[in-house]
This record gives C-alpha cells, sequence and structure tokens, in this order.
C-alpha cells in the first residue's frame, strides 16, 4: 500500500453541515490529521473538498477528471448529502458538482465511476448515508444514500464494504475517528472497523443515545419531563434516544454538550429512517413498543440484581 492516500469528498443534496461539523474534531483535530501530527495517520492529501480546496472552476473539477482516470489512486471517496435520481429530472439535472471543459458533471454520474476505482467508501451524515432529508417523504428527487446506490454488497479495492457515519451532522469525532480507522486498517495497523447490518462502527454506534444518556437515570427513576427546563427524562417530550443509535448523547465536543445534555429531545437524526417516522413529527413521543420493551428488561435486569444482592459476597 502507497505512503501517500488521497481524500476525495464530494458534496451531493447536503447543507455543508458535515463539513461544518467535522472542522470542530477535537480527538484528533482535522489540522491534526492533514498537517501529519499523528504519524500513524501521516501522508493523508485532502485533494479534493468543494468548500475547503483553494482550487476553483475547471481547477478543481480537473481533480475529479483525474481521479476518474487514476491519476489519484489509492484514494478514499467520501460522500456529503444525498445522491438523486437522475432520470426523474427530465429535461434538468438535480445534482450538479461541477463543470469541465463545458461539460456538467453529475453526481450520480462521478459516484459511480469514482466506485470503481476507490479503495474505500465513506458516507458522512444521514443523508450520504441513507437519503436523509432529501429522502424523506415525498422524496421528489428520487435521493438515496450511498449505501442504497452501490448496494450492501459493493467493496471497494481495500475489500471494505461502505462504512455509514451517520447524523444531521455527526459527532465531528465519530467524522474523523472513522475515517482515520479506515486509513489505518487500509495500511494493516489494524483490523478494519465493525460495522453493524446498517453500515455503521460498532465502537461508536453501538448504544443508543437513551443508553449513554446523562440523564437517563431519570428514566429509570420513574421521572419524566412534561415542559421544556423540567429535569426529568426528555421521551415525554419526544426524545427518540431509545430507538437511535448514537453516541451524540454524551457528548458533542471534547466531552461536552449533547443532544440531551442542553435538554434538548433526540430528534434521531441519525435513525436510516430519518426525517420519516418512526422519527417524526419531532416532538411526537417513540413508538410506544420501545418503552415497554425497555421497560420490561429493566424491571426484568432489576430483579435479577436485587437477588444478586441478597447474596453474601466472598472476598
Amino acid at each position: 500500500m502507497s505512503e501517500r492516500i488521497n481524500l476525495i469528498w464530494l458534496e451531493g443534496q447536503d447543507c455543508a453541515g458535515c463539513t461544518i461539523s467535522v472542522k470542530q474534531a477535537s480527538n484528533p483535530t482535522l489540522i491534526d490529521v492533514l498537517a501529519g501530527a499523528l504519524p500513524p495517520l501521516r501522508g493523508l492529501y485532502l485533494v479534493y473538498h468543494p468548500t475547503l480546496m483553494f482550487e476553483w472552476g475547471d481547477d478543481a473539477a480537473r481533480v475529479i477528471v483525474d481521479a476518474i482516470d487514476g491519476r489519484y489512486d489509492p484514494f478514499v471517496m467520501i460522500l456529503e448529502g444525498a445522491i438523486p435520481d437522475e432520470r426523474r429530472a427530465g429535461d434538468g439535472v438535480f445534482c450538479v458538482i461541477g463543470e469541465y471543459e463545458g461539460n456538467v458533471l453529475k453526481l450520480d454520474e462521478i459516484v459511480e465511476r469514482l466506485a470503481k476505482r476507490c479503495a474505500a467508501a465513506v458516507a458522512v451524515g444521514t443523508c450520504a448515508s441513507y437519503g436523509g432529508v432529501p429522502h424523506g417523504n415525498p422524496n421528489p428527487t428520487g435521493a438515496r444514500g450511498l449505501l442504497d446506490f452501490l448496494g450492501k454488497g459493493w467493496k471497494g479495492a481495500l475489500g471494505l464494504p461502505v462504512i455509514c457515519v451517520p447524523g444531521c451532522p455527526p459527532r465531528a469525532d465519530n467524522i474523523i475517528q472513522t475515517l482515520g480507522h479506515a486509513v489505518l486498517a487500509a495500511r494493516g495497523v489494524s483490523p478494519p472497523p465493525e460495522l453493524d447490518e446498517m453500515h455503521r462502527p460498532r465502537s461508536l454506534y453501538g448504544a443508543t443515545a437513551h443508553e449513554l444518556c446523562s440523564i437517563c437515570g431519570f428514566y429509570s427513576g420513574g421521572t419524566d419531563a412534561h415542559a421544556f427546563g423540567e429535569r426529568g427524562c426528555l421521551g415525554a417530550l419526544g426524545c427518540k434516544g431509545i430507538i437511535t443509535n448514537c453516541n451524540a448523547s454524551s457528548s458533542w465536543m471534547d466531552g461536552y454538550g449533547g443532544c440531551t445534555e442542553t435538554g434538548v429531545p433526540c430528534f434521531g437524526c441519525a435513525h436510516p429512517d430519518f426525517p420519516d417516522p418512526p422519527t417524526s413529527p419531532f416532538f411526537a413521543k417513540a413508538p410506544a413498543s420501545a418503552f415497554v420493551k425497555e421497560t420490561f428488561a429493566g424491571t426484568v435486569g432489576h430483579i435479577k440484581m436485587g437477588l444478586a444482592r441478597l447474596r453474601r459476597r466472598k472476598i
């Protein structure tokens, strides 16, 4: 594997919120990674990013064309934003990411061609992962995420499937750490990231926001908040943390913040179905089945714990 690994970051149907988020990363920072401050991650070059790169116009688009022709191998393709179905556009175009020598570069065509050469593909944000907001009902552009676009069976040159980092936007460190893990796997320094059925890294998305929530003790104690500002679990105010695998409730950046820590219910933005049900309406309660299952499991668990505490402990 070459020491140099190029990063090509595309933006599709998005709001650039994931780009704003990644610049807030603290463990490590984006500057640490790109400046080579971390020895295992040295040699990473962000050769294309429509917001952060110096080049513009044909000079910027030429990077994409050259990557398709193999001049930037090996590279990791990073997608931010959903991919529309251009067949629905008729005589128009839904998503153009640039022009080169008078020809428009449609997102779907570019992703399809880069996917044939890239070492790995990472979908950053719920829009890129599963379609997100552009995919929401009625989805007029036929938007979908990279996982659906390439398919769950797709694998890059390194043998890795699509890696999804959902969230709207994702927690900044989730983005950097996932990219770093993919690069370390490419260099044989670490095993590939373990992914769940929705291609999320288990190390980051293995627990629900509810399980990691700093105020979930209120739920265990049966205390609900029924108005903003009240102390208690936010489930009655529409928190979707109980059905959403995400670690943003524990902290957002550098150990601070987090949705529920600031008194805001989780809207389920990292859920594959966001923003459609069961994550919407935002302030509607999560499905009752999730609370019933949680209550039953908690009751059984507390009984077992209580019985275990009756047994004398040998030291």
